[in-house]
């Protein structure tokens, strides 16, 4: 299968229950799609719930499927994402895929309500907050998988590294770096993830995680750096939604990635391992980022104890 795999191949879901990050617009929202297709309970996970109700009932029309649902998600707060960990928890489902789908690219310099900046809050620190905090749900649910969404711009932090201290300063701050940063964060967190779960012994033994770059995608993400070049490029060079899905359902649905055993891997376009920047497969920077967030949740959420790992 592999770098064959299309969306046809995805296997019957009947009894899986899936979170998608943004999963109201790109390639989040064909995800959804897909997975409902195939009798998913599916949970669209987004900021704004006139656009999260909309796409769960555009769905379930097209779908027949009625395990549809919308839950409020807001990535540039912490306390959102709280609150949706609660809520999740409360409904007392299992949990088989989180697919950490959201993101922002290339945005003008700004803070998340924490005092984080944007990207990195929302691209890393968020869904780092979220898939730690719904491990013992994900442990119970197994086998289950993680879908941390990169990108190949993860190897624009080449030239000075994974630095992190200076990031909330504007003065310093390059938005195309910054993207770069969030989307190295993805891969570190997935590689170390997968460690401190395979030195955990059996207990998640059969949780796969693993990341992505969906290729160049003609979506929304790419609003911030839409020029008359962004707009012939587009045309010519950008996948469609439903092609740059593929990648990730790939490793969030096939098959293949249990009976291969494939975790703390880096997949591109379309269901290829691929090797990530030396920068986003260093232990040292696993190591630096991990620690650099677990810091930070604590510094801003109130009560938080670490990882349930």
């Amino acid at each position: 299968m592999g770098r064959n795999f299309n969306l046809d191949e995805i296997p019957d879901m009947t009894g899986k229950v899936c979170i998608v990050t943004g999963g109201n617009t790109g390639i989040g929202k064909i995800c959804v799609q897909e997975l409902a297709k195939k009798n998913a309970h599916v949970i669209v996970a987004s900021r704004t719930p006139s656009k999260g109700q909309a796409v769960v009932d555009e769905v379930k029309e097209s779908t027949k499927n009625d395990k549809v649902e919308f839950m409020q998600l807001d990535l540039l707060s912490l306390s959102s994402v709280s609150a949706f960990i609660q809520s999740f928890k409360d409904k007392n489902l299992p949990l088989h895929l989180l697919l950490n789908n959201a993101g922002v690219m290339s945005c003008p310099f700004t803070l998340s309500e924490d005092g984080i900046e944007a990207q990195f809050a929302t691209n890393h620190v968020a869904h780092y907050y979220l898939t730690t905090q719904l491990l013992p749900i994900l442990e119970k649910s197994q086998p289950s998988r993680v879908v941390n969404v990169s990108s190949l711009a993860h190897k624009y932090i080449f030239w000075n590294g994974l630095v992190l201290d200076d990031m909330n300063d504007e003065s310093k701050y390059n938005k195309h770096m910054a993207y770069g940063r969030s989307k190295a964060a993805n891969i570190l967190f997935t590689r170390e993830l997968t460690r401190k779960l395979e030195d955990s012994g059996d207990k998640y033994k059969n949780v796969y995680v693993n990341t992505n770059h969906p290729g160049a995608v003609s979506t929304e993400l790419t609003r911030h750096n839409e020029s008359m070049t962004m707009s012939v490029m587009r045309r010519l060079f950008f996948i469609a939604p439903e092609d740059g899905a593929k990648t990730q359902l790939y490793l969030a649905t096939s098959p293949e990635i249990e009976k291969k055993n494939i975790k703390g891997k880096y997949f591109v376009p379309y269901g290829d391992e691929s090797v990530p920047n030396k920068h986003a497969a260093s232990q040292e920077n696993q190591t630096k980022l991990w620690d650099f967030t677990e810091n930070l949740l604590k510094e801003k959420v109130p009560g938080y104890t670490g990882a349930n790992i």
